[in-house]
């Protein structure tokens, strides 16, 4: 844990003018600073800084925060390795606690196996590179059309047919070889007396973190004999659920483009990447996991995944489905021709046919709806019901009400069923709490609580009234602390830092929202601050009435005595206490 005041101190010594101008180049606009947003492309500048307030917002993806969100965002760090990254930069000393005996042990293993594995992909690369028994890979790469460029990208090597290549190698560098088989490029022979080389005559792909450390290897033979890959075993350093190929080399494109493309080869993605298709990852030989999510999450906000077209790369899109649906992360498939991958489409069809296939990407749950159609046979009620079935369960990870009541209308549609008896089989599953005629009413992105916050922030007399008025009774859950703390700034010093408050903001979107009010200067020019605090207050009872009538109708479908049913009571009850109270 670092300690608040190094955090404060780190943020006060980080002039987000200057963290931001590393990254962007910025010209002034007023009170702002204007740049192109580097989170994504475009050609008329939308990147806001604003110095005074030590925040930024992109008007053109949303993105917004304050010093630390953009080093986590632009160098894919979380919050810790942020402050320490701003830290190092602004010559603040952050004192962490000693490392126990153990801790410092793992510490050591895992840079000492960092070097090893840099060696390793130095040694292939320059057996590929100069070595004459790295010819059959040259060749084969010549085959394959992989100029030089793209081989040096991807730091593509070769290991030779000899059993000990690499075991001399680490021994004249005096690698304890103990130390290197943990990374299982080498193992013992089997008698135990001595090590051998895992990989031999066959070309070698280096496997990357997001910072282009080589962390594993894949390796690949030149002929049709099997296996066809073999890949590092897990080490220290290396755990293929957390864990994408050419992160490294995407990342800056997905954060440009905002979206990322999931194949599953090594080739599939090197074929992409010569074809200028900079923003795609692959599996390193395992399914999807929440790691990678988690992965991704750090640079795109929409995922399409690229299997190949058999029923195994099926089988992939759907386990993939199966574990994004929950995330609110929207999914596509890009489909191929039957007998197509990634590799051999664009070889035959080019660039222009593939980006015509991406723009015609498949939400996934679409895609899974027109693939059980295939399979089952919808002109008899078995096989209508056995669609609505597997439907069913995918629908309930759906978190958006619109998408899923638009799904519901179109199975019904498509199914011949009417739509208020599949919504009511779907509600007995536990898939809808609510009809989905009736979705939930969206918060708009600048709304009465942000206007108010930023007006507590410049009127301290406004942040007086809030706190006698209740900051609870003005503000949803996610924004009553952030409130709280702003009326206490204001209160105790007369104004309102900022950034540290952003901090306090639970979500990016949340705080993304925010930012984008705040960096505009000029928002409460001219206002008279009593006035518009009345009316705020006036709009937000309101609007809370309005929730209490959706909530009653909602509540006339609810079963009577179930858990929904008491809670839908609480919080009208709650609501309706409020409705004497307005001003």
């Amino acid at each position: 844990m670092i300690p608040d005041d190094k955090v404060k101190e780190v943020s006060e010594r980080s002039s987000i003018l200057e963290v931001v101008s590393d990254y962007v180049h910025l010209r002034r606009s007023g009170a702002n600073y204007q740049g192109l947003c580097p989170f994504h492309g475009e050609k008329t500048p939308s990147f806001n800084v604003n110095p005074g307030r030590g925040i930024f917002h992109c008007f053109g993806c949303g993105v917004g925060g304050n010093v630390f969100s953009f080093i986590m965002k632009m160098e894919g760090l979380a919050f810790p390795e942020a402050v320490k990254f701003l830290a190092k930069r602004s010559g603040v000393v952050i004192q962490e606690r000693p490392l126990t005996s153990s801790e410092k042990r793992r510490q050591d293993e895992r840079e000492t196996l960092f070097r090893i594995s840099e060696l390793c992909a130095q040694y292939y690369r320059e057996v590929l590179l100069k070595d004459p028994a790295g010819e059959p890979g040259r060749r084969y790469l010549a085959k394959r059309g992989v100029d030089a460029a793209t081989a040096e990208s991807y730091r593509l090597g070769y290991a030779t047919d000899r059993w000990d290549g690499l075991v001399r190698f680490l021994e004249q560098r005096h690698v304890s070889l103990e130390a290197a088989e943990k990374l299982g490029g080498i193992r013992r022979k089997s008698g135990g007396s001595g090590f051998i080389d895992l990989f031999r005559n066959r070309l070698i792909f280096t496997i990357s973190d997001p910072h282009g450390r080589p962390i594993a290897f894949g390796a690949r033979v030149l002929d049709d004999s099997l296996p066809k890959y073999i890949n590092s075993p897990e080490s220290p350093i290396y755990r293929k659920g957390d864990v994408l190929f050419g992160i490294d080399l995407a990342k800056q494109a997905m954060r440009e483009n905002g979206s990322a493309i999931i194949v599953e080869g090594y080739f599939d993605h090197l074929a992409l990447y010569q074809a200028g298709v900079r923003n795609a990852v692959a599996t390193c030989g395992t399914a999807m996991t929440e790691g990678h999510v988690k992965l991704l999450q750090r640079y795109a906000g929409k995922l399409y995944t690229l299997f190949d077209s058999d029923s195994a790369g099926k089988k992939a899109t759907f386990r993939a489905m199966e574990l994004l649906l929950g995330e609110n992360l929207p999914v596509s498939v890009i489909e191929l021709p039957e007998g197509e991958d990634p590799d051999s489409f664009i070889r035959s069809e080019g660039q222009e046919a593939f980006a015509a296939r991406m723009g015609a990407a498949r939400p996934v749950l679409d895609f899974f709806f027109r693939h059980l159609l295939r399979q089952s046979d919808t002109g008899t009620v078995e096989g209508k019901v056995r669609v609505v079935a597997e439907l069913a369960p995918r629908l309930e990870k759906v978190s958006d009400d619109v998408e899923r009541a638009l799904y519901v209308r179109e199975i019904a549609r498509v199914l011949g069923i009417d739509e208020r008896l599949l919504q009511q089989k779907l509600r007995k599953g536990g898939v809808a709490p609510a009809d989905f005629s009736v979705p939930r009413e969206k918060r708009p992105k600048v709304d009465t609580e942000e206007l108010l916050l930023a007006l507590m922030g410049k009127y301290p007399e406004i942040a007086e009234k809030v706190t006698e008025y209740g900051v609870h009774r003005l503000f949803q859950p996610d924004l009553a602390t952030v409130a709280e703390a702003v009326a206490a700034s204001a209160l105790t010093h007369g104004e309102v830092n900022w950034p540290d408050i952003l901090e306090l903001v639970g979500s990016p979107e949340e705080r993304s929202r925010l930012a984008s009010f705040l960096v505009k200067e000029d928002q409460l020019d001219g206002v008279n601050p009593q006035k518009m605090f009345e009316e705020l207050c006036v709009s937000r009872e309101r609007r809370a009435l309005k929730e209490m009538d959706r909530l009653k109708k909602e509540l006339v479908r609810v079963e009577p005595g179930s858990e929904r049913y008491v809670e839908l009571l609480r919080e009208i009850d709650s609501l309706r206490n409020r409705k004497s109270q307005l001003l």
